[in-house]
């Protein structure tokens, strides 16, 4: 009897283990309409900071029972932002890591709800400069999920580099993002 129990354990436990997987955000591709939002600040040098967050270090987020969502290669989330962001100020011709102006990203919130039909990528950062600019602004990019988890957190992952894409968009169509690059025209101006 207890051979049986054995073997139905170690079956539930394989079924479950099988059932359980990881769902990869993709590698981050950049945004034509950034790039170009960006290009209106000509002159325009800046750097960015390693992005932190109220919660550090997390590279996955569980979702439903179903399995975590994980960036692709086990960067934090914030670091995969922080990336996405230099990679579009790069290919706008603003990006220098030797500009005088950083800018610097702090997350409130990272996070997402696949709640059945209507999920949500989450996003409350806190943006500044060393020039004593700064807002916070909370971004929420909307997706439908499916009934069924597996799908539901396949979909989450899916979102998640046009959700960063629209976090992008946010912080750069922010008033206070054109001060910090005009004070940095007016840095570079005068070197």
């Amino acid at each position: 009897m207890n051979q049986i129990i054995k073997l139905f354990s170690v079956a539930l436990i394989s079924i479950y283990l099988a059932g359980c997987s990881t769902y990869m955000v993709n590698s981050y591709g950049v945004s034509v309409d950034n790039v170009e939002s960006m290009k209106t600040h000509p002159g325009t040098s800046l750097s960015v900071n390693s992005f932190k967050s109220l919660k550090p270090g997390v590279s996955s987020i569980q979702c439903r029972g179903a399995g975590p969502v994980a960036t692709p290669d086990k960067s934090t989330f914030e670091a995969y932002i922080n990336k996405a962001l230099i990679s579009e100020l790069k290919l706008a011709g603003i990006y220098s890591e030797t500009s005088p102006i950083s800018i610097d990203g702090y997350f409130e919130k990272l996070d997402f709800d696949s709640t059945i039909g209507s999920g949500k990528w989450i996003f409350s950062v806190n943006v500044s400069s060393d020039t004593g600019s700064a807002y916070t602004l909370s971004s929420i990019y909307p997706f439908s999920t499916n009934w069924v988890a597996d799908k539901a957190c396949q979909q989450v992952a899916q979102a998640f580099v046009p959700a960063v894409q629209n976090l992008i968009k946010d912080i750069i169509s922010h008033p206070q993002f054109a001060i910090m690059a005009d004070k940095s025209s007016s840095n570079t101006a005068g070197l």
